[in-house]
């Protein structure tokens, strides 16, 4: 079995976690230099990076969900933009993206698309 985690830059470690927490993340272990994060059996990381641009910023990853519109419509009940984003054919179906405090953008899709 192998797996893959994005690791993602951050202006603000604090702020990042806060944003994903906020989004149902959970913390797996927090420093002053490195944030890792889980949401369901999915992780990714976070190193600080305090130049980073959020107009410039061309990070971002793939989250595959259960439910993508359940959580859309969830997030969006919070608040949260979410939006439709065009995408290559090769990721597959995108329902939708969310951007966070630096620019990166995290695409949701459903799980049973792999």
């Amino acid at each position: 079995m192998a797996t893959s985690v994005p690791v993602l830059p951050s202006a603000d470690l604090e702020r990042t976690r806060a944003f994903h927490c906020f989004l149902g993340f959970s913390v797996v272990d927090a420093a002053d230099d490195y944030l890792r994060l889980r949401y369901d059996d999915a992780e990714v990381h976070f190193y600080p990076a305090p130049d980073t641009d959020p107009e410039n910023n061309a990070a971002g990853w793939y989250l595959r969900v259960a439910e993508p519109e359940e959580l859309r419509e969830k997030w969006t009940a919070y608040g949260v933009e979410c939006l439709d984003v065009p995408v290559p054919a090769v990721f597959g179906p995108t329902v939708f993206a969310v951007t966070d405090p630096d620019g990166g953008l995290l695409r949701i899709g459903p799980a049973d698309r792999l």
